[in-house]
């Protein structure tokens, strides 16, 4: 059975999904298929759950990896299987066939990278703190320094939380001003000064100004549609404990 997911026509012909949370083995507030494995969840659940991924990618379990996702600006480049959330990091890279580059999101951004010329693919990690401490421009750079060619990478943004439900403090704001005081454009103040941070829209803003241009941000909010999508922010809204975490992932 094919498991739910959102795939792009501009990473064809890489096989790739932005899987939904549904499709898996988990139940309670990780239903379904909560693939983290630092998560509270059954460990034996989770590896099942990543079974049934990898089986949908063509490869095997061990070939599916993801990091130690630590908010970073660190790119791995990956060749040949490492045990998955060992290694630090918050993106990779690679033109090993047979590898599944995966990431772990429940309001960050995912990042699916491909390059069709010489075949590199890549992921990424993408939230506040790594947009600020340029993990997207690192991924891109890492890439090219592989052998792509910047004109042919495609880029697409995964679901992630939207603006309309991303509020944050004056301090937040602050802190990208400061970095770059055109970061003012991903930011709404509405009419009772509540402040509204736009994350996929800065997100496509560090691809073009890296000269990406085929890009595509998908646009489906985590935090809106929780039938479809693990919600951190939601979860702490509701004072849930912790929720599992979608995994979005990309194979040569």
């Amino acid at each position: 059975m094919t498991l739910p997911s959102l795939k792009s026509n501009l990473l064809h012909p890489f096989t790739h999904g932005f899987f939904l949370r549904q499709g898996g083995l988990s139940t309670g507030t990780f239903e379904s298929l909560n693939c983290d494995l630092k998560s509270l969840d059954e460990k034996s659940i989770i590896l099942e759950n990543r079974k049934l991924v990898a089986k949908d990618l063509g490869i095997s379990l061990n070939n599916l990896i993801t990091l130690n996702q630590t908010h970073s600006s660190k790119v791995i480049t990956v060749k040949g299987p490492i045990n998955s959330n060992i290694t630090d990091g918050d993106a990779m890279v690679t033109l090993k066939e047979g590898i599944g580059l995966a990431v772990l999101t429940a309001d960050c951004a995912p990042i699916l990278f491909a390059e069709h010329e010489t075949r590199i693919v890549g992921v990424a990690h993408v939230g506040w703190r790594g947009a600020l401490d340029s993990i997207v421009e690192n991924t891109v750079k890492e890439m090219i320094e592989l052998g792509a060619k910047r004109q042919s990478i495609s880029a697409i943004i995964g679901p992630c939380i939207q603006q309309e439900n991303y509020e944050v403090g004056s301090e937040f704001l602050n802190k990208f001003l400061a970095e770059n005081p055109k970061n003012k454009e991903y930011f709404v103040i509405d009419n009772r000064g509540k402040i509204w941070f736009d994350l996929p829209s800065l997100v496509l803003g560090k691809l073009t100004s890296m000269g990406i241009t085929l890009t595509k941000n998908i646009a489906k909010c985590t935090f809106e549609l929780s039938n479809d999508f693990y919600s951190h922010r939601r979860n702490k809204k509701n004072k849930l404990q912790d929720c599992g975490r979608m995994i979005s992932a990309i194979t040569i």
